[in-house]
């Protein structure tokens, strides 16, 4: 089941466990560079993994070869240039070993390509697998992807000196919400953390505590 973006003038989604009420005004969305009228609601918990291939070392290879044999921690991030992503993957890399010995598979999914992967691993130390959401299907299947506005995109070239067009491998100007998605053997999401402020990511606690 994959939600699908709306224009209600309200909505109830997921952060974490938690259901919460969020206005869709255009200027709370503004904000994080969103319109009104594109807005991702991402998937919840309990709902099924969506069935796609992502690429894997130059393989298409299917989203269940993932977790069929382990639960996996998928979470999505904005590239390279944002300061807040280089600060949760490098907390991650910190502390992999943590979620290696509970048995999770630590996955992480951007728009930017192999040039900005490359450059956030030198950047974090992260040593878990990096996949480059080539076309944005892995986005849109999860529902968290977004066109970011003109202005958006303006401000982060002025103030990060970042084109997100040029970094992403679409070429196009797209971003996830950086959502996380603990997903188990049998395809369904057993923890959900969807929040539109970046800032707000799901942290290795919170991915530790949501596996029995």
């Amino acid at each position: 089941m994959i939600s699908c973006k709306n224009n209600s003038s309200e909505a109830s989604v997921a952060k974490g466990d938690a259901a919460v009420s969020k206005p869709t005004e255009a200027p709370a969305y503004s904000k994080f560079g969103m319109k009104d009228t594109d807005v991702p609601y991402g998937l919840k918990k309990g709902d099924k993994a969506p069935t796609i291939e992502v690429l894997i070392n130059g393989v298409k290879t299917p989203l269940s070869t993932l977790y069929k044999d382990q639960t996996v921690a998928l979470f999505f991030y904005r590239g390279n240039w944002c300061p807040v992503c280089n600060k949760h993957l490098a907390d991650f890399t910190e502390r992999a070993r943590d979620l290696t010995a509970k048995g999770i598979k630590l996955v992480a999914v951007t728009p930017e390509d192999a040039d900005g992967i490359d450059k956030m691993k030198e950047k974090t130390g992260a040593n878990f697998t990096i996949i480059s959401d080539l076309d944005g299907s892995i986005q849109k299947a999860f529902d968290v992807d977004y066109i970011v506005t003109s202005n958006y995109a303006k401000k982060i070239e002025d103030n990060l000196g970042t084109s997100i067009a040029d970094n992403n491998a679409s070429g196009e100007a797209v971003l996830p919400v950086p959502a996380t998605y603990v997903i188990n053997r049998a395809g369904e999401i057993i923890y959900s953390h969807f929040d539109v402020n970046y800032k707000n990511r799901a942290s290795v606690d919170d991915i530790l505590n949501s596996v029995p």
